[in-house]
């Protein structure tokens, strides 16, 4: 038979279940209809505050950074940042040849390096952006020491590149000990073309009216009163009758 609880453990079988339901009743009353909705709200406040004094910040510097933009745009060596040329395809060959150059540059380090596919990409103009971007993509069979030099004349050569995209594998016909040989790359790289310095067609200035075309143009008050006085010729309906 079940032993039955005495005083003692019935006020503390008691004490739990009133704590249970309290805190039930806490949670369904209090915690999630109003402290939930509080605390989200609270820290939206503080994303909002956030945003706003980063936003602030920015409009502090504005004046500088705006000063500093048209001092890049004066100096003549930004010009050097970008890539020459107007055509997108033309440049985005130009930046594979340059690129290439750039591997063959590197291609007798170490266990060596070389390009196995490459592909110009010239991506369409978005409004959002200044200048317009063309792409390259290259897969190479490189080595580390090699690759180490491409990625830092990457990084500081101008016209100045950008890599949207690295990834780095091991060969599949790498030994299974001992260094890895060569590994295979492949490279986004991105770059910007030099804005086109509009041609503004010069407007035909006409001829300024002095003196002669002036007189030209207004006949001699003699002149004028002799037509007048001149007979006109009459016409069909004014002919006298016979």
């Amino acid at each position: 038979m079940r032993r039955e609880l005495t005083p003692r453990e019935r006020r503390g079988a008691a004490l739990i279940a009133l704590a249970l339901v309290l805190w039930a009743a806490w949670w369904l009353l209090v915690q999630s209809w109003f402290l939930d909705p509080l605390s989200d709200l609270q820290e939206q406040a503080d994303t909002l505050r956030q945003q706003e004094q980063r936003y602030a910040g920015a409009l502090a510097q504005r004046d500088s950074l705006e000063q500093q933009l048209q001092a890049a745009r004066r100096d003549p060596s930004s010009r050097s940042s970008l890539l020459p040329g107007e055509d997108p395809s033309a440049v985005a060959a130009d930046l594979m040849q340059r690129s290439l150059d750039l591997v063959k540059a590197h291609a007798d380090q170490g266990p060596g390096c070389q390009v196995t596919q490459r592909m110009p990409i010239t991506p369409e103009r978005d409004s959002a952006e200044p200048y317009r971007q063309v792409k390259v993509s290259l897969t190479l069979d490189c080595a580390m020491e090699p690759l180490v030099g491409l990625l830092h004349e990457l990084e500081y050569g101008q016209p100045f590149l950008f890599v949207d995209n690295l990834s780095i594998r091991r060969a599949t016909s790498a030994p299974a000990s001992g260094g890895a040989g060569r590994l295979q790359v492949h490279l986004l790289l991105r770059g910007y073309l030099q804005q086109a310095t509009p041609h503004k067609a010069q407007p035909s200035k006409a001829p300024a009216a002095g003196p002669e075309t002036e007189s030209r143009q207004q006949p001699d008050p003699a002149e004028q009163a002799d037509l007048d006085d001149q007979p006109q010729p009459l016409t069909p309906s004014e002919e006298p009758d016979a």
